[in-house]
């Protein structure tokens, strides 16, 4: 992640509000923002986290 872009951590932020809902469907969507954020100038792939269900 980038750390010093507030929108990536605001994003960031509520992927995790929405994983501790278990709305895994939310939360993918804010990873998707937070990886196609226009001031990324490299990609920044996925990382992985495991299992969710």
């Amino acid at each position: 992640m980038n750390d010093t872009c507030p929108t990536c951590r605001h994003y960031a932020a509520l992927r995790e509000q929405a994983k501790q809902a278990r709305d895994y469907s939310k939360a993918t969507d804010y990873e998707v923002l937070r990886r196609r954020y226009p001031s990324h100038t490299v990609h920044i792939p996925r990382q992985p986290e495991g299992r969710i269900a």
